[in-house]
């Protein structure tokens, strides 16, 4: 019987107790938490492998019942302002594209969150405290003991095979083993909720935008960009179907300038650059309110060589909010470190497997870089395009296949993911926008109309929005379109660009057109032997993922265990609050 303890009840916490009650029945699981009251919850935003991460979880049902549909991330770039003419297009709108793709959510993660609790309680043995040390094993295979204050302040002890750190700010693990470390670059927010607002001013907005009559715009995540800055619009649905929604601001205070933020700041900031954001704000209330200053930090380690201690979401490092990749990352780890306690009970859990893992986890503060850089130009409305459509390219081709398959879990994938996102340091960094050499020169105008003709929308050719089962996707082919589209999209920004028709530039499109070709040759490989993608795969039951077929660990062949919805007065399952009780387990 494996015993899993795990510290905080947060989202984290909740869903890794969710995920590992599905896929290892008998599992005795508890949760640690000091329930303390009004912890800061944000609007969520989801993203496709977060919504097939919860339908794993058998919330696919809940989700279409009780929160709104998110048809993708919208991108608002601002346009010159044309006092002479009050007609003048405000902002160049990118959507996704009105086809059939893969669902996501927007959440009232206040509603979700209770829902999450309602579904786990009568599962797991909950502590109400705060852990004050945990005492570990000697190796592999030994018990691990957790130390316990009560909120009664009473002194207990919790023994388990594996602890989970989902304590996120607090950071049990990384303070008491001293694993922390600054992260590279900070950033600060501020959020909040908004009812009673009038939405169709943000629907009425003058927009340069491709049509479509497939789903209401209104129903995506918001993007507004400025200088230094992102702010987010997430329509959410209130408890009793009301419109509600999240608003915030992520920025980095070292590009903006601002320090110190709240609404009357924020507010100053939007009339500036985004008027009608604000004056949608202003026909509002708040509802709450949160903020963090200078967030981000990380951790020397994420998973413990001998499987006895992991760490998920915010107890190990801190996002950057911008295309939902916190909670995105949680349908990840989670499924990590369940595939190494499977391997642990079965005996073959090794060092290079939890390594390999840690390797992936890593990697994504490569991509934590790569965010960071962009705030330097998020006011530019080229730059920011060309990036967004490229990145959104790169997890269609190649992120999203990894995940849907299970392929991320093999320690072959997951090292090649490390190696592709190896970290630099901040002076080697390349720029975080794709062709810089084309770009800054498509970047270099004022003129509205130029701006429109330099970014165009083009996620209907550069995207494969259309996944359906996880067993038939060919993910050789799709990075063969990646490698085809990368070559394609700097085509089209050389077009674009009209170089022909400056010498100058001559020797840079020489330049460029290899790059194509270089592109192009790797895709006609890849599409022509797709299993060359493949071979770096690992083969051995120790460095395979312990789901199996790889898919498995979000559609199994046969059904988990279904830890279904429980009414409302589903009794609630308290661990013993004294020191000589009986050691807490699952009913």
């Amino acid at each position: 019987m494996t015993r899993v303890a795990i510290i905080g009840n947060g989202l984290a916490g909740r869903l890794g107790a969710l995920y590992l009650l599905r896929q290892m029945p008998g599992i005795e699981i508890t949760v640690i938490d000091p329930d303390a009251p009004n912890k800061p919850i944000v609007g969520e935003s989801t993203v496709e492998v977060t919504a097939q991460f919860m339908k794993s979880l058998g919330l696919g049902t809940y989700l279409e019942d009780n929160h709104k549909h998110k048809y993708g991330l919208t991108y608002y770039f601002s346009l010159p302002r044309d006092g002479m003419d009050p007609d003048a297009p405000e902002y160049i709108q990118h959507e996704a594209p009105g086809v059939i793709r893969m669902p996501a959510y927007n959440l009232n993660r206040h509603t979700f969150d209770a829902e999450l609790s309602r579904r786990i309680d009568p599962h797991v043995s909950k502590i109400t405290g705060k852990v004050t040390n945990v005492g570990f094993s000697d190796g592999m295979g030994g018990h691990q003991t957790i130390h316990v204050t009560t909120n009664d302040g009473d002194m207990l002890t919790v023994t388990a095979d594996h602890v989970i750190d989902c304590s996120g700010r607090a950071r049990v693990l990384t303070k008491q083993m001293n694993l922390h470390m600054d992260s590279p670059s900070q950033r600060s927010s501020y959020w909040f909720r908004l009812e009673g607002f009038d939405r169709s001013i943000l629907t009425g907005l003058k927009l340069v935008k491709k049509d479509h009559h497939t789903y209401d715009s209104y129903y995506v995540t918001h993007h507004f960009y400025g200088h230094g800055y992102w702010i987010w619009f997430i329509p959410m649905q209130g408890e009793n179907g009301e419109d509600l929604a999240s608003v915030g601001i992520t920025y980095r205070s070292d590009v903006s300038g601002e320090k110190a933020m709240n609404m009357d700041i924020l507010l100053g900031i939007l009339d500036r650059d985004h008027p009608k954001v604000a004056q949608i704000i202003r026909t509002g209330r708040k509802v709450d309110e949160a903020r963090y200053f200078n967030y981000m930090y990380e951790a020397s380690q994420y998973y413990d060589p001998m499987g006895r201690w992991f760490m998920v979401g915010d107890s190990g490092f801190a996002f950057d909010p911008a295309n939902s990749f916190g909670i995105a990352y949680l349908g990840h780890e989670i499924p990590q470190v369940t595939s190494m306690i499977m391997k642990a009970r079965d005996g073959i859990l090794t060092k290079d497997y939890v390594m390999a893992m840690e390797g992936h986890v890593k990697a994504q503060l490569t991509l934590q870089d790569q965010l960071a850089g962009r705030y330097t130009y998020m006011g530019d409305p080229i730059k920011m395009a060309w990036t967004l459509v490229f990145t959104n390219m790169t997890y269609f081709h190649i992120l999203l296949p990894d995940y849907m398959t299970g392929a991320f879990l093999n320690a072959g994938a997951a090292g090649r993911v490390a190696k592709f996102l190896m970290r630099k340091p901040a002076k080697m960094q390349p720029p975080s926008y794709p062709y810089p050499m084309v770009i800054d020169k498509l970047a270099d105008t004022t003129d509205a109309a130029e701006i429109v003709r330099r970014a165009p929308g083009l996620y209907e050719t550069a995207i494969p929005f259309s996944y359906y089962r996880p067993d038939h996707i060919n993910r050789g082919r799709l990075a063969a379109g990646d490698f085809y589209k990368r070559g394609w999209l700097l085509g089209k920004a050389m077009r674009l660009l009209r170089w022909w028709q400056d010498p100058s530039m001559y020797p840079m499109a020489a330049k460029q057109y290899l790059m194509i070709v270089r592109d192009w040759l790797v895709a006609l490989l890849l599409f022509l032997r797709p299993q060359l993608y493949e071979r770096n795969l690992s083969k051995t039951p120790e460095m395979t993922s312990a789901f199996d077929p790889g898919y498995s660990f979000l559609f199994p062949p046969t059904p988990p265990m279904a830890v279904k919805e429980m009414p409302e007065t589903a009794p609630r399952k308290d661990a013993p609050q004294t020191e000589t009780a009986k050691e807490p387990v699952l009913a």
